[in-house]
């Protein structure tokens, strides 16, 4: 009897250390959490670059020509050949001893000098650079019988001859800014004369004083 009460009460502690060790039972993951509290990581989003896409640039529109309003019918011109002055030697910055044409911020003397003559040597009859330079030196320097003349505020010197329709104008300093046969003719030169009438005017106006 002592034998079977002690058996009864062994099975007994047996039953409840079964039930205590429920939980304990289940494994854990790595860092000790259950798998009923382990919860799916959220998905990360990717990440947004902080560069801007590249713009595209747009091509330019194409420039629509229109005909200017009051603008002056080209006068027909006839070929003509300026006489060339005294040949004299040329460098990029002297022709002689005047210097060889103006220069700016963007072009140098021999740069200008240059582009004068391929744009308008033609014009005046100019078979080279050489003769080109010969020719409007010649033309401001010694200008031919019946060239008009007009002067600037700035010290330039403006040339317009009627007979073969060339105008050119000259620095203070006696280098050449241009010449060229104006398509408009006498008006161009007319036109000329008002600009220069018309800043004389607001000069004068502006300090109240008149010119001498």
């Amino acid at each position: 009897m002592k034998i079977l009460q002690q058996a009864l009460a062994g099975l007994m502690l047996l039953a409840l250390a079964a039930c205590d060790a429920g939980p304990s039972a289940v494994l854990t993951d790595g860092k000790g959490e259950a798998p009923a509290a382990q919860v799916a990581p959220r998905e990360t989003p990717a990440p947004v670059a902080d560069t801007p896409p590249p713009v595209v640039a747009e091509a330019p529109a194409p420039e629509i020509g229109t005909a200017e309003v009051g603008a002056v019918e080209p006068v027909k011109q006839t070929a003509i050949r300026l006489k060339p002055g005294p040949a004299e030697k040329a460098t990029k910055t002297k022709f002689g001893d005047w210097p060889l044409w103006s220069s700016n911020r963007q072009y140098t003397a021999y740069e200008n000098a240059t582009y004068h003559f391929e744009k308008h040597g033609s014009e005046v009859g100019a078979k080279s650079y050489e003769e080109w330079l010969a020719i409007v030196h010649g033309f401001i320097h010694a200008p031919p019988p019946g060239v008009q003349t007009l002067s600037r505020n700035n010290g330039d010197t403006l040339f317009y001859d009627p007979n073969r329709n060339v105008f050119a104008v000259m620095t203070k300093k006696g280098a050449p800014r241009t010449l060229f046969r104006p398509y408009e003719g006498a008006a161009y030169w007319q036109k000329q004369k008002q600009i220069e009438s018309e800043r004389r005017t607001i000069t004068r106006d502006s300090y109240g004083g008149s010119e001498e």
